[in-house]
């Protein structure tokens, strides 16, 4: 993924790392997997989702984002608990490795449920609890910096991050409260940022101020900071967000379900602002497939233009730009000596690859996630043609039928 260029050679793993690219002769290895008719790249990085959120998957569709929220998803989310979040984390895992996600940035409550579910499913992750005012007694930042001392670093693979949930959501003093901690700790933050046009023009009415004035006006910006959606802006608000270094996080499914528009990737490239790409919710998207958004995000693009973000651009907001959001660019999103084997195989050699004209573009339009036979995390192999190493299917899948039958 540092360029569209693709290599036939060998790929060695040793102590969750890629040892060496290349040949070596009478080395003795553990385990060979031949590779020639796959496609072996990075694992895709899904830096927005709620992973809590699957029991809530088909669940007020057809709606459009402030009347899913208030109508079925925050009435629904009242009902939640530590187990049910414990096994839909579980559910959403068991779908994002299955379709080769070996990354993810969350932000969700009970998150203490969701780490214990991540004992299970080896996955790298950041984790934020997302906060929203009135918030007695800072019950929920206090909650969230008790997970950054607890969990922070967990494995190599954990950061946890503050989850300020949206402009809508919380107060001007929330915010710097917010913004002073982050810079106190170190911890990064994870936000929405102008999902909808109601939501901009509520801001306007209540502040006088776009949500991405008002989130810089508070300090939000002066900590590494990742954005949500980034539909509605201006260019005064690109300019802010570029000189901050934001990371806007593009998820295309996600917003056009709910109606809420189409973000204009190549204008914030065009700026110099680094895009990622998330699926969201399993209950906004209704996938957790980084496949689905790979094609969505380039075939939407096209509206603008046929040449319009190529294949190779989506795949790296899908590799690299993910991991430079999470700021792991020295860890994952290429494949390097060096970095952490964190890779996935995609088998070509089927009916829809078949001719292999260009491979990067069969990636990105082409590809089935039952097409992807390899998972490796931290050098573990965590899916093998169709198998889980460490989950088991079948109770995840028993529990979250037996927990869903009075949720909703």
């Amino acid at each position: 993924m540092n360029d569209d260029k693709l290599k036939k050679d060998d790929v060695y793993i040793k102590n969750g790392k890629i040892f060496k690219i290349g040949k070596i002769k009478d080395l003795k290895v553990d385990k060979v997997i031949d590779g020639q008719n796959y496609i072996t790249m990075p694992g895709f990085i899904n830096t927005h989702t709620h992973v809590g959120m699957s029991f809530f998957r088909n669940y007020g569709d057809d709606n459009d984002l402030m009347t899913w929220l208030n109508n079925y998803i925050f009435p629904a989310e009242e009902k939640l608990n530590g187990e049910l979040v414990y096994y839909a984390s579980l559910l959403s895992f068991a779908e994002m490795i299955k379709t080769g996600t070996t990354t993810f940035a969350d932000m969700y409550f009970f998150e203490e449920e969701t780490i214990k579910a991540l004992d299970k499913a080896k996955l790298r992750a950041q984790i934020a609890r997302g906060l929203s005012s009135p918030d007695e007694n800072d019950y929920r930042i206090k909650e969230c910096i008790e997970l950054y001392e607890k969990y922070n670093g967990k494995d190599g693979k954990i950061e946890i991050a503050l989850g300020p949930h949206a402009v809508y959501t919380t107060d001007k003093d929330y915010l710097k409260k917010i913004a002073g901690i982050a810079a106190k700790y170190k911890m990064p933050i994870h936000i929405h940022l102008s999902e909808t046009k109601f939501e901009n023009d509520e801001c306007m009415k209540k502040y006088g101020q776009s949500p991405t004035e008002v989130f810089d006006t508070c300090g939000i910006f002066e900590n590494r900071t990742i954005a949500a959606h980034g539909v509605h802006l201006s260019d005064g608000d690109l300019d802010i967000l570029r000189s901050k270094n934001v990371s806007i996080l593009h998820n295309p499914s996600s917003n056009l379900k709910l109606s809420s528009g189409i973000c204009d990737v190549s204008r914030l490239m065009d700026k110099r602002i680094n895009v990622a790409l998330g699926t969201d919710s399993a209950s906004s998207n209704n996938k957790q497939s980084m496949l689905k958004e790979i094609e969505v995000a380039a075939l939407i693009s096209k509206l603008k233009s046929a040449d319009n973000l190529k294949a190779f651009d989506v795949l790296k907001m899908a590799t690299i730009n993910g991991a430079k959001a999470l700021g792991l660019g020295d860890k994952v999103g290429t494949v390097e000596e060096g970095k952490c084997a964190d890779l996935i195989m995609i088998n070509i050699d089927n009916i829809n690859h078949i001719p292999n004209n260009d491979l990067i573009a069969s990636i990105c339009y082409s590809t089935y996630e039952n097409d992807i036979s390899y998972v490796f995390i931290d050098g573990e192999l965590v899916y093998e043609n169709g198998e889980y190493t460490y989950l088991v299917i079948e109770d995840i899948k028993e529990n979250v039928k037996r927990l869903s039958e009075n949720l909703l």
